[in-house]
């Protein structure tokens, strides 16, 4: 499973979800979404756009966990 790593990197940076949003050009409910790790599918567009504006790459903003390890992290 994919855990976004985005709430990590935009609060080391002191970005709101707000600005992250403008920042990126896309939608603030998939980009709240994706900050708090509830978003299910992720569309190409957002990561595309994420990485540039934040200057990453894929694999910066992603990181692969066991789907148990999903489930303690989500209270499950």
């Amino acid at each position: 499973m994919l855990k976004s790593n985005l709430k990590e990197i935009l609060d080391s940076r002191r970005i709101t979800i707000r600005e992250f949003s403008r920042m990126a050009d896309f939608r603030f409910e998939s980009c709240r979404q994706m900050y708090h790790g509830t978003m299910t599918r992720y569309p190409g567009e957002l990561i595309e756009k994420a990485c540039k504006a934040l200057n990453v790459m894929p694999n910066d903003l992603f990181a692969f966990v066991e789907e148990e390890e999903a489930d303690d992290e989500r209270g499950m």
